[in-house]
């Protein structure tokens, strides 16, 4: 890629903020291993423990709460917490508790995940949410591709196209953070289990082969930018509207 375009793409990633997201608890400890790995996603992310000091947190700039209910009792506090803020917010809570979760929903939650989780399970449940926070429903256009990040169909040229499974993964994922380059290493983990050499190689042919299908000239990418070192990102895409 040359200088300039390197310049540009870094330039977008700046002017779009990543998702602010507050992982609080209202027992005496939650689940802030999760802050961390947040970050390592490209999220800004706080903790807070305690029904006060949520409060407090919430006063800021917040996309996404992440609420650990430590039993049944602590439901009480949803519509506190949602009177507070927009954000939208996800509750852990116990499992096997029917009625908690529909207590929950009812009261402002936007969903509910059952512990134990796994955390690659929530992640992907956090970029739905932030997904549909942010208006993502219709078709997102790389040049001649348009993805339906619902439906996960892609059409090329206007004609249906069946991608492979490991480039729509990589996709969708790009697009949920417009301008942010993902580093290599998160993105062949995220998709391979792993960021071996051989993953990051899969990772590179991937690439390729996406590049081959939205680029004007793949050998000078402008919509699909970076590489291993650098990270990679998507710029210039547009949103189609939906049909209704």
């Amino acid at each position: 890629m040359h200088r300039g375009q390197h310049g540009s793409a870094l330039k977008i990633a700046h002017m779009v903020p990543p998702a602010s997201i507050l992982v609080s608890g209202l027992g005496e400890s939650t689940h802030d291993y999760l802050v961390p790995r947040l970050v390592q996603e490209g999220y800004q992310a706080r903790l807070a423990v305690g029904l006060k000091h949520t409060l407090e947190l919430l006063r800021s700039r917040v996309n996404l709460l992440l609420l650990d209910l430590p039993s049944a009792d602590e439901v009480i506090h949803v519509p506190t917490i949602r009177a507070a803020c927009s954000a939208t917010m996800i509750i852990i809570g116990p499992a096997r508790n029917d009625r908690l979760v529909v207590s929950a929903l009812d009261l402002g939650a936007d969903d509910y995940v059952q512990r134990p989780f796994r955390t690659d399970e929530l992640l992907a449940r956090i970029r739905a949410q932030l997904r549909r926070r942010n208006g993502q429903s219709g078709a997102l256009v790389f040049g001649l591709l348009s993805l339906d990040l619902q439906g996960r169909r892609a059409m090329h040229a206007g004609q249906p196209v069946e991608l492979e499974p490991h480039a729509l993964t990589l996709l969708t994922l790009l697009a949920s953070r417009p301008g942010y380059p993902y580093p290599g290493d998160v993105l062949a983990e995220r998709l391979w289990g792993s960021c071996d050499q051989g993953s990051l190689a899969r990772l590179a042919a991937t690439v390729e082969y996406l590049r081959a299908l939205i680029e004007p000239d793949p050998r000078s990418p402008v919509i699909l930018g970076g590489d291993i070192g650098q990270g990679y990102w998507l710029s210039h895409m547009t949103q189609a509207r939906n049909a209704d």
